[in-house]
């Protein structure tokens, strides 16, 4: 038998505290009571669960064949928390058929959810115990019962001393993956990464120098445009002196009438933008778009309006609601706002080397070489690479550019190196091999000193032995060799977020507190993307700083522009925090979600091992509304 350790990673406790005070005397399986009101025999669990180090975890694991397991990350706790020779453990096994929403929620003074299995105690742990690697335990606690067989499931841990139930807990399970640094690019003109990370996009790399963002109105029921509303959009591309590199649009209907025609016009509206755009660079690629109806901007409007109580009622109730002639026209002020595309646009700079024909920019870039032209030979392997990422010529073209190994050209040489990594015809170490042969010809040279730090970080990062005092001493000279701070302050980050993983590795969580406080320090002084936002986010949630993650993107998860991972982290981190959920905050942050991708909503409420945060949400009557209202019709109970 074995555990699953990216599973016991990936939970993070929430408690809930099913056992009311009255319920001590009510009838539970095997002679069991609540002890967890004054028991005696519960004061050392009670204190312990305290006590415990925030990344020392345990979860419940239910496998294929009906065994469920108990496991934990620390061996030491394990034997602090289970050292009573009394001491027990027990799960609670949930079944999905709980939650049909066809059927209200089972209530009373009915303390468990589902089927306890009997309590496995410590004189039968050694025979049911398997130590693991990095001081993880797993012990098999029983089997399901034949009727719970082949359905979803989740278990809940029960701790048990004696005949006492000294602690109840379910889990919520939430992405807490901290192999994401900050992105820091590899340096030519500017920062150009390996790929742009997307959701529901090809992971395909692309360079851009500038980005715009503009808001296109709409007509009630109309999939056109006026020409004087799209003309700011042309004006700000100045399209002469730029290349659309991708574009994604959100395209919103206001909320009255059917949802399935309301769909059909937001298809239109995107599609009418595309067009648009399509006329000044026929051959754009890289398109996404969002469509949905506008929730967020309604609720958030109507909040100071003669109509606020609307925002106490569901959608369905909200569209009868509007189907009323008068309320319509009254709110039509407020609706006509919420029609609309969000336009996002990356672009990236023209040069005369886009005229340049595909059979002549080798030898172009040979000429400028032999004339020691340095940009124009730059200008020219860029173009070049952007043709070989648009498929427009072969990857060998690029290892037929012949530059020669001497300082006067370390700046086309770092580009080309950087093109090779972009396109993956090299290794994180052939690339750092490289670098270091370019370092020989110009030590002091600030962007292949940026570059070469770049790429000891991902090997670092990647389990790689790596010098980290010599780093640290190379990250701090960089500001000497020209580049600039908040660059440095990027990768002084990504530094401590690494020592972190060194630090919890010796259970050194003194110093772990230490880095992760840099950090937290560090980060308001950079201008961060959505994509950083949710990257630093997921790092706080694994050392359980869930707060400081919510304050980290808290701000953004209202705003109509918000990226996905954003909004739907921000809806995952709140599912710890029941006595929030009526709060416009959380509101909005689910109407957002549901905007943007229902179906990755409503997965939230798949059993645990089903990849969902847990199916037990539905527990809150609330939630059960707007999982039933969303995704009734997208997943079946």
């Amino acid at each position: 038998m074995h555990i699953r350790k990216l599973a016991i990673r990936c939970i993070i406790l929430l408690t809930t505290f099913l056992f009311a005070v009255h319920s001590a005397h009510a009838q539970l399986p095997y002679g069991l009571v609540d002890g967890r009101d004054g028991d005696l025999r519960c004061q050392s669990c009670d204190k312990l669960i305290t006590q415990m180090p925030p990344e020392v975890l345990f979860g419940v694991d239910i496998h294929e064949d009906g065994q469920v397991y108990f496991s934990m990350n620390n061996s030491q706790w394990f034997e602090k928390i289970f050292a009573s020779s009394t001491s027990g453990i027990s799960v609670d096994i949930v079944s999905k058929d709980r939650y049909n929403c066809n059927n209200a929620l089972q209530s009373g003074s009915y303390q468990l959810r589902g089927h306890l299995l009997r309590p496995l105690y410590k004189e039968n742990f050694k025979q049911n115990r398997i130590d693991l690697q990095d001081g993880h335990v797993t012990i098999k606690i029983g089997t399901l019962p034949p009727n719970l067989l082949n359905k979803e499931l989740e278990g809940n841990l029960v701790i048990v001393n004696g005949s006492a139930i000294c602690y109840y807990t379910n889990f919520v399970n939430i992405d807490r993956n901290v192999w994401d640094l900050l992105p820091m690019g590899l340096y030519t003109d500017t920062l150009v990464n390996r790929a742009v990370l997307d959701t529901g996009m090809q992971n395909i790399p692309f360079t851009y120098t500038r980005k715009i963002q503009v808001g296109v109105p709409f007509s009630k029921g109309k999939t056109t445009f006026s020409s004087n509303d799209i003309k700011p959009l042309y004006d700000s591309l100045n399209l002469k002196d730029f290349i659309i590199q991708k574009i994604e649009i959100r395209a919103y209907s206001s909320v009255e009438g059917p949802e399935r025609v309301n769909i059909e016009l937001m298809k239109g509206r995107a599609n009418a933008m595309i067009r648009a755009l399509q006329q000044f660079q026929p051959s754009m690629k890289r398109i996404k778009i969002v469509s949905a109806e506008n929730w967020l901007e309604f609720f958030r409007d109507i909040k100071n309006s003669e109509f606020r109580n609307l925002s106490t009622l569901s959608k369905a109730e909200v569209k009868l609601k509007l189907l009323d002639k008068a309320v319509a026209e009254k709110l039509e002020p407020i609706l006509a706002g919420h029609r609309k595309a969000i336009v996002t646009i990356y672009l990236d700079s023209k040069t005369e080397a886009s005229g340049i024909p595909g059979n002549n920019i080798i030898s172009a870039f040979s000429k400028a070489i032999v004339g020691k032209d340095i940009q124009r030979a730059r200008i020219i392997q860029k173009e070049l690479v952007n043709r070989i990422l648009d498929n427009k010529l072969p990857e060998e073209y690029l290892d037929r550019l012949e530059i020669p190994m001497s300082r006067d050209y370390c700046l086309v040489l770092n580009d080309r190196e950087i093109y090779k990594y972009l396109l993956r015809t090299t290794s994180e170490y052939e690339a750092l091999e490289n670098f270091l042969q370019l370092k020989k010809l110009d030590p002091s040279n600030g962007r292949i000193n940026y570059n070469i730090c770049t790429l000891r970080f991902f090997l670092w990062q990647f389990g790689d032995s790596v010098d980290t005092k010599s780093l640290l001493q190379d990250i701090s000279a960089l500001e000497k060799q020209g580049i600039d701070n908040s660059l440095i302050k990027r990768m002084m980050i990504n530094y401590h977020i690494l020592k972190c993983s060194e630090y919890i590795t010796r259970f050194n969580y003194s110093a772990k507190d230490q880095s992760l406080l840099f950090i937290k320090n560090t980060y308001p002084a950079l201008k961060l993307t959505d994509e950083e936002l949710f990257s630093l986010a997921k790092y706080f949630s694994f050392y359980a700083h869930q707060d400081w993650a919510e304050a980290l993107i808290g701000p953004r998860i209202d705003k109509i522009d918000v990226s996905e991972d954003i909004v739907f982290y921000y809806v995952n981190l709140g599912f710890y925090h029941p006595l929030d959920y009526g709060t416009d905050q959380f509101k909005n942050a689910i109407l957002n979600a549901i905007n943007l991708n229902r179906e990755r909503f409503c997965e939230f409420f798949r059993p645990i091992n089903k990849g969902g945060a847990s199916m037990q949400l539905l527990e809150n009557e609330g939630l059960k509304k707007m999982y039933c209202e969303s995704c009734s019709l997208n997943l079946k109970l």
